[in-house]
């Protein structure tokens, strides 16, 4: 009894510590005077089996009125690729150059280490090719605050995969936010939209190591936000995020299984990152050191699995040895109380994804253990999954 009665005290501090420092995030506001506009920023589109959408997404980004759009493809997608952009170049009325790019395979760190050897802005912004800035108001709020941006799912058609993406994304967007206030740490800044100095990364130094990075002997070619978050941390620049509305994307997301497939490939970058930061880049005491709160929480993703587990063993202890059924049963009806209050709120902020999808919200919340504990089994595994990544 005691145990869970422990574990079920430390959740309800460490959520009350997590909103704390949520609510203590604030966006940054455009200034007055800005050292950079949109025309110093170059945008980056490594891409590959290029989606129908790009052309919808191209245009967004062009009414932004960047300096350039310099988007890498391969060989084999050359004809696709150049196929949606036409029409880019016949609508927009821009002054901003757009280039194609090929490689000769698929390989999104050589994609991009191409696109950087091309940038001549002093700003760069890696942009998924399936992400749309809504607005022109996105890249100049991007530039205010500099890296990530929050997320919204389109209302009019969804279905339970795509809420479910939606409740993942959104709540680690809203640790990402605390993790930030708390003492200026971030997991991972997400390359959905992710703006960088152009000198921090369009050096010989992190091009060789953007394109030899290795887990076990493996060369990897995914999880390069998670890398350039690591590198950028370890070399100590500073990172900011900007939750601000205007600042807002849109992204696709899969509509069916596949993204369980999505899924496994981001944990399986953040679990590689996490042992990576906590051993020797540059290792969980460099990071306690400046940023406690931050540490504590990559302690706590690394072993998450773990932690579900002593909940279970917690409960089935508790209900084995407690005599009184009841004592038990008044736990039990805390949690669910909890979570009752969870989805409800849930739903009131969301009320178009109804009840009839809602169960895929409380799937996602609870699919951790099975989710990561096959990721951690297949570490090894290298590939995109979602995507024809194979030359």
């Amino acid at each position: 009894m005691a145990n869970v009665l422990a574990l079920m005290l430390w959740g309800i501090y460490d959520r009350f510590l997590g909103r704390a420092y949520g609510k203590q995030y604030k966006t940054i506001d455009l200034p007055e005077n800005p050292t950079y506009t949109t025309r110093d920023v170059s945008i980056l589109v490594p891409t590959i089996s290029t989606p129908e959408e790009f052309t919808q997404c191209l245009l967004k980004w062009a009414a932004n009125k960047p300096k350039e759009i310099l988007i890498v493809t391969t060989t084999r997608d050359f004809d696709n690729v150049n196929r949606l952009v036409q029409p880019v170049l016949r609508e927009a009325q821009t002054a901003t150059i757009i280039q194609i790019y090929t490689v000769s395979e698929p390989g999104r760190r050589e994609q991009m280490k191409l696109a950087l050897e091309k940038a001549t802005g002093s700003i760069v912004a890696f942009v998924d090719d399936d992400t749309i800035w809504p607005t022109e108001k996105v890249l100049p709020f991007l530039i205010a605050g500099a890296f990530i941006s929050a997320e919204r799912q389109d209302p009019n058609i969804v279905a339970p995969w795509e809420v479910a993406a939606m409740r993942f994304l959104g709540s680690y967007n809203q640790g990402v936010a605390a993790q930030y206030a708390a003492d200026g740490g971030v997991f991972c800044l997400v390359r959905r939209t992710m703006l960088v100095r152009a000198k921090a990364v369009q050096n010989p130094e992190f091009l060789h190591a953007l394109t030899h990075e290795f887990w076990r002997g493996k060369k990897i070619n995914t999880g390069d936000d998670s890398f350039l978050t690591r590198w950028l941390h370890t070399k100590g620049w500073k990172f900011c995020i900007q939750n601000a509305p205007e600042a807002e994307v849109f992204t696709m997301v899969e509509r069916d299984a596949t993204f369980v497939k999505q899924l496994v490939r981001w944990r399986r970058s953040g679990f590689q990152g996490f042992i990576r930061r906590l051993t020797y880049e540059p290792g969980f005491f460099k990071v306690y050191k400046k940023q406690p709160y931050f540490a504590r929480k990559l302690l706590q993703a690394l072993f998450g699995p773990v932690i579900i587990l002593i909940h279970l063993w917690a409960w089935a202890t508790c209900i084995r040895d407690t005599p009184l059924i009841a004592n038990s049963l008044i736990f039990a009806g805390w949690y669910v109380f909890q979570g009752v209050k969870t989805y409800h709120a849930y739903l009131h902020e969301n009320p178009w994804i109804g009840l009839r999808n809602l169960w895929a919200v409380v799937a996602i919340d609870h699919a951790h253990l099975i989710v990561d504990l096959y990721t951690m089994t297949n570490l090894n595994t290298e590939g995109w999954m979602t995507r024809d990544d194979q030359a």
